[in-house]
């Protein structure tokens, strides 16, 4: 539709004469106004699904602190961090790693 368009307006000699091009171009430019708008919407989620990586890698890591504390507090059976380590131990484990979960993942 692109070079249709660039024929009727360089050469609208050789454009069908029954077809409503007003029409045409309101449409066209329609669509390139919703193509630019789609292209931007496009980007900012880009960008804010980035910040939340990020976010969720800054959480993530101060969760691993917490529950390292914790367990310590727990094996000193401090009143309350048995209970508490008990019910994260299901999305830490024995796996203390530095690394963010999968994406879709276990929420901490």
């Amino acid at each position: 539709m692109n070079k249709v368009w660039d024929y009727r307006r360089t050469s609208p000699e050789l454009s069908v004469q029954d077809e409503d091009w007003v029409e045409f171009e309101n449409d066209y430019n329609s669509r390139l106004f919703l193509e630019g708008a789609f292209n931007r919407l496009e980007a900012l989620q880009e960008k804010m699904r980035d910040a939340k990586i990020l976010h969720d890698y800054d959480n993530y890591q101060s969760a691993l602190n917490d529950y390292a504390f914790t367990t310590y507090k727990a094996g000193s059976n401090a009143a309350g961090f048995q209970t508490k380590m008990n019910e994260l131990k299901q999305f830490f484990g024995k796996r203390i790693k530095n690394t963010p979960p999968v994406e879709g993942g276990n929420s901490i």
